[in-house]
């Protein structure tokens, strides 16, 4: 296994990247995955679309203001006649542009996780309390 170490010393004729680069992937697209743990990760424009392909006919969207939930609709639970999603979810920002979907930049992230927030609850499964996000 290659060894890659990385030194910035603000001296662009000796910092960088030194070693073997076997594998690469760019974040761009700054798509994000949430879970109703409230954590979150970003994840690269291949393996969101890649998620969705996963999912094939089991993913379900909606819209919360600019942004698109999307979720397994396997993962759905019914508690008293609502849905709910325990686990996570992806989420992307809908743009007016050619483009379907919009980079989020980095104060994005925290953004749209305090408006999602009002969509999150908690429900009770066989005594144990969870934290949800609405799907109703």
């Amino acid at each position: 296994m290659n060894q890659i170490t990385i030194t910035i010393i603000l001296d662009p004729l000796k910092d960088g990247i030194q070693g073997t680069i076997n594998n690469s992937e760019s974040t761009s697209g700054r798509f994000l995955v949430v879970g109703t743990n409230y954590e979150h990760r970003i994840i690269s424009e291949k393996e969101f679309f890649t998620c969705i392909a996963q999912m094939e006919a089991y993913s379900r969207q909606f819209f919360i203001e600019d942004y698109m939930v999307i979720y397994d609709a396997r993962k759905e639970i019914t508690v008293s006649g609502d849905k709910y999603l325990v686990g996570s979810f992806m989420l992307a920002k809908t743009c007016d542009s050619g483009e379907v979907f919009c980079k989020l930049s980095g104060e994005e992230v925290e953004g749209v996780k305090e408006q999602l927030s009002g969509y999150f609850t908690e429900i009770i499964i066989n005594g144990e309390r969870y934290d949800a996000l609405a799907l109703d």
